[in-house]
């Protein structure tokens, strides 16, 4: 005989009153072959039993068999003899709970699937079999072209009965959402397994499903148009190689070197710079940078930045920390539109003579430290926010000294971050390799061209690199660190062919 409390009523629903006092098997037949042998078990002195995440279909609300899944308990009730006279049962509803979690994991297999999706023709063939294996939730789904006479004219979500009473089922259609014309986007269509019930938390969910589609197509798509302008994107990387490739400042006892390699797919070129330049002062400024994006858009967008940092360093004479807050100033006004990573850095005198340098970070990573005696340091210091998030957010300046023989070295993410790497292991990597090679005395040229031949042509990303190497005031500028090159050196130099 069932008896139960109120919070017991709101599991069994439209069970309950009728439910009170009746025999447990009359009320619950669909589940009793799960309960019954632990219920008979209890009696029989067996012991108490616990129970977690039970599938358990019930027949609630319009007698339709629903899927349900419980935590519980069975403990003996026991006369002062020691007979067993009941079973107390502490029940706890799960379904939520066990549902969410599969339905959040098949996003993720779904999510994990279409990643590397290259092809839009491809999507139905990497996405139905993970759809397919949701089989708790829905049953036959399937991919229709945009024009099917199925789908829906002009809502993205429907929900279609199907049949009556008993055999009552319910079609999903959900047109994927993305950038391209609706007529022109697939629908998902699938339905929905009759013991799931198809409230708003299964819509939501399919939703997701359906922009995890949407998402994945999209990409796709972008990739397709982007190989089909591959030819486009060499030319621009070539471009941007000349642009990148002048030349540099080098100050009397101190030498400049820089390189750029751009990334192996013709996709992926785009927003690495380095730059460095006089300022108005006579002092020496240089940068690494990064800007958002790999693609036209983005090389657009490191050229205005690149361009308009340096006039603003030339003639502001600043910091680099209000330069970088004036160049964000600057990226607002001018509706740039990108984020980007940069570190600049300026090259001063300290007290003594020799040098020190003054740099801010706007996102970037850290640079690095070479001493004398080959020890690497990263220069771990605050890295303020991106620019172009426009925040008005105070930037700051750090400064380290630059002894005779020390080089100061700036890299962009291309070089040092890999697929299935933590970044720490990529900067673990630049340190040992930079370590290892100025151990065996490398000149600035051979230190870079030694990091580039380490990583192979084969990177993911673009990479930039300037080094800055501090040579002894009291001797002549070493051969190798080449002649002294002034603002109008790199004047005539521009004029002379128009490239530097």
């Amino acid at each position: 005989m069932l008896l139960y409390n109120e919070a017991y009523a709101g599991l069994v629903e439209d069970k309950h009153p009728a439910a009170l006092g009746r025999p447990c098997e009359e009320v619950f037949p669909e589940a009793w072959p799960v309960i019954g042998p632990m219920l008979a078990d209890v009696m029989a002195g067996g012991g108490p039993t616990w129970t977690e995440d039970v599938l358990m279909p019930l027949v609630r609300r319009g007698g339709r068999s629903q899927e349900c899944y419980f935590t519980y308990s069975y403990s003996p009730v026991t006369t002062p003899d020691g007979d067993v006279a009941g079973v107390l049962d502490i029940t706890a509803e799960t379904t939520r709970q066990v549902v969410d979690r599969r339905r959040l994991a098949l996003l993720a297999r779904l999510t994990d699937r279409l990643t590397d999706l290259e092809d839009p023709e491809g999507l139905a063939a990497a996405a139905l079999p993970v759809l397919r294996s949701a089989r708790h939730d829905l049953l036959d789904p399937a991919l229709l072209p945009p024009d099917d006479p199925l789908a829906p004219d002009d809502r993205d979500v429907v929900v279609e009965e199907l049949g009556e009473g008993p055999h009552l089922r319910r079609r999903v259609l959900l047109r994927l959402p993305g950038v391209r014309p609706s007529g022109r986007r697939p629908v998902l269509v699938a339905e929905v397994v009759p013991e799931v019930v198809a409230d708003q938390v299964l819509l939501e969910w399919l939703v997701l499903v359906a922009g995890v589609l949407g998402t994945a197509l999209e990409r796709a798509h972008a990739r397709a148009d982007e190989r089909a302008s591959g030819q486009l994107a060499r030319s621009m990387s070539e471009a941007l190689q000349r642009d990148l490739l002048t030349p540099l400042p080098q100050p009397d006892h101190v030498e400049l070197a820089a390189r750029y390699q751009p990334a192996a797919s013709e996709m992926a070129v785009g927003g690495d710079w380095y730059d460095a330049f006089t300022t108005a002062d006579g002092g020496t400024s240089f940068v690494v940078g990064d800007v958002s994006g790999h693609d036209a858009g983005a090389a657009i967008a490191m050229a205005q930045v690149r361009n308009v940092l340096r006039g603003i360093g030339h003639a502001l004479g600043e910091p680099p920390a209000a330069v970088l807050s004036e160049l964000d100033r600057a990226m607002r006004d001018l509706a740039v539109g990108s984020l980007a990573t940069a570190v600049l850095a300026r090259l001063e005198e300290d007290e003594d003579g020799g040098y020190l340098v003054r740099w801010s970070s706007a996102g970037h990573l850290p640079p690095l430290l070479v001493h004398p005696d080959g020890r690497t340091e990263l220069l771990q210091r605050r890295s303020d926010l991106l620019l172009g998030l426009s925040t008005g957010g105070a930037r700051h300046d750090h400064t380290v000294p630059l002894p005779s023989g020390s080089v100061f070295l700036l890299v962009t993410d291309g070089l040092v971050e890999r697929r299935r790497s933590h970044l720490s292991e990529g900067l673990a990597w630049l340190r040992e390799s930079v370590e290892r090679r100025a151990r065996e005395g490398a000149t600035l040229a051979e230190l870079l061209d030694g990091l580039l031949a380490d990583v192979g042509t084969d990177v993911e990303d673009d990479v930039a690199l300037l080094a800055v190497r501090v040579h002894p005031h009291d001797r002549p500028r070493p051969a190798e660190a080449g002649p002294v090159v002034t603002p109008d050196d790199l004047a005539r130099a521009v004029g002379g062919d128009g490239r530097g």
